[in-house]
């Protein structure tokens, strides 16, 4: 992945022009803001800098809906589970893709970081501390 650098505005870019980054934007406060505005995406965030990624979707999928939830996720209703699917296949993640801090391979349903994961990090900490639903790691 490229290594990001700073603009005059304080978003950053990507310096390669290809690999994975080259179609991603410069991310600007606001954009990141608007990311970590949802819970999901927080969680989603979270979870990849707790565990050595890729990711699959479906393990994300039951981390997030067992922290939602607030239980272990044998005492997740299916539906649930299923709801959590489909928000972080069609919503979330494409989201956090187009800002760069995640990569998605939806045909393999696998998730990575991101050029731009970097940045969320100090402000994912803040929020997540404050959310009694993630355990301790």
């Amino acid at each position: 992945m490229a290594d990001p650098t700073t603009d005059d505005d304080g978003s950053s870019r990507a310096t390669s022009p290809s690999g994975p980054s080259a179609n991603v934007p410069s991310l600007s406060q606001d954009a990141l803001f608007d990311a970590l505005a949802s819970r999901r995406s927080r969680y989603i965030l979270h979870y990849l800098r707790r565990e050595e990624p890729p990711l699959t979707l479906p393990d994300i999928v039951d981390t997030v809906a067992a922290w939602e939830m607030d239980k272990p996720i044998d005492l997740v209703s299916d539906e649930h589970r299923r709801n959590v699917y489909m928000s972080l296949q069609h919503t979330q993640l494409p989201k956090l893709a187009m800002a760069g801090l995640v990569q998605y391979d939806e045909d393999r349903e696998l998730v990575d970081s991101g050029v731009h994961s970097e940045q969320a990090g100090a402000y994912l900490d803040i929020a997540i501390s404050r959310d009694d639903a993630v355990p301790e790691e």
